[in-house]
């Protein structure tokens, strides 16, 4: 969807997907653009259902295989 900035930098989002978002946003720059990401309503309650998709493994594992990772992605 194509959508106008002003001359202030306001955007108009479309009203179907304003109801969407509520009242307050996360923007995330990414290296190719930006994404809008509503902010939860219960934050922890979102945190606990990411939580329940996390691989099995201690912290500590999992800090391994991300480091492990961000290594072999720089070599």
């Amino acid at each position: 969807m194509l959508i106008k900035v002003d001359s202030r930098g306001r955007l108009y989002i479309p009203k179907k997907i304003r109801g969407k978002l509520g009242n307050e946003v996360y923007l995330v720059e990414m290296d190719d653009g930006i994404v809008i990401i509503p902010k939860p309503r219960d934050p922890v309650k979102e945190l606990e259902e990411i939580g329940k998709s996390l691989p099995d493994k201690s912290i500590e594992e999992l800090r391994k295989e991300i480091t492990e990772q961000a290594m072999e992605e720089i070599e």
